[in-house]
């Protein structure tokens, strides 16, 4: 049997329409019907002894209050039930297509760190990423076996190192965007995160329609934004979190490893430092290549999530 769905509240009873009525109108119902029980009251007891047979105004006036004070109760709990209906009715449409525009601007941001708007062309790029990332590893791998054991190997094996290398920041750039493009984008996608979680998503749940019955994607979103650097709440990006500067350095070291590659070989001397320099450079750029793609993924669902809780026919009717 499936749990019943969030995102409707449930079937109130009549004694819920009551507590559900503000102290003040339940004052005034029952401060009305008291007074009508005791019109009812003096009515019969009126009609007992034959009080109001000469007076016919006054008992159809006596019968008119007794209703009204009967009725109008009533009446309060009904439309302060329907006022309550269409006040939250509004309340969802205005907030949900809100967080509609949220959800599917962060998507469109997180798309937008990669340079190519087509998967298939993102999907290419990526994949010669990958190799010349694998290509520059094994390159680095090889000369720094080779240290201590042929000076002409560690020569060719150092420009090897060098065009692998430039190969992959060009790769890399075929594939993301600028650093500084994506860190604007990682801003805008954290503040607009912090609108939909912390304004959006609580006034939803006060009417009784949350668009996260469960807090695993909310959970997922955090979790891919801390990851990139801006987890943050208040949206200020964190670089010392994530390796956005990868790229800089590693064309840093490769400045260095040209200059000194006429220098003498050793295992401690600047072009080895310059070389682990690059490897750990890579290894931060394959941690970021995977923390974007998982950012995109993550603001995707987020966004399919919300388009089916907004376009949700039990909610629309609700």
């Amino acid at each position: 049997m499936s749990p019943r769905l969030p995102s409707q509240r449930p079937r109130q009873g009549r004694a819920e329409w009551w507590t559900a009525t503000p102290p003040a109108l339940r004052g005034a119902a029952l401060l009305l019907v008291g007074i009508g029980a005791m019109i009812l009251v003096i009515g019969l007891m009126g009609d007992s002894i034959g009080v109001w047979e000469s007076s016919p105004f006054l008992t159809n006036l006596l019968s008119s209050l007794t209703g009204f004070c009967f009725a109008v109760p009533v009446a309060i709990i009904v439309l302060h039930r329907v006022s309550t209906y269409q006040m939250d009715h509004q309340q969802w449409r205005t907030l949900s297509g809100l967080a509609s525009d949220l959800s599917h601007r962060m998507s469109a941001l997180a798309m937008g760190l990669r340079v190519n708007s087509t998967l298939s062309d993102h999907e290419a790029a990526s994949d010669a990423f990958w190799a010349a990332h694998s290509e520059t590893v094994v390159a680095i791998k090889d000369w720094l076996d080779a240290l201590n054991v042929s000076d002409q190997r560690l020569t060719s094996g150092l420009e090897q190192v060098i065009t692998q290398g430039d190969r992959c920041i060009r790769a890399w750039n075929a594939c993301w965007k600028s650093p500084l493009d994506v860190g604007g984008s990682l801003v805008e996608i954290r503040m607009r995160w912090n609108t939909l979680i912390g304004d959006v998503e609580p006034r939803l749940r006060e009417i009784g329609r949350p668009l996260f019955p469960t807090p695993e994607l909310h959970l997922q979103m955090e979790e891919a934004l801390e990851w990139v650097g801006a987890g943050s709440p208040s949206g200020l990006f964190d670089s010392s979190v994530s390796p956005l500067t990868w790229i800089d350095e590693a064309r840093s070291v490769l400045a260095r490893i040209r200059e000194k590659r006429s220098s003498p070989f050793s295992s401690s001397g600047p072009l080895v430092e310059g070389i682990r320099q690059l490897e750990q450079a890579l290894s931060s750029s394959a941690e970021e290549h995977d923390r974007y793609e998982y950012l995109a993924e993550v603001t995707s669902r987020l966004r399919s999530v919300v388009d089916a809780a907004v376009t949700d026919p039990q909610r629309l009717s609700s």
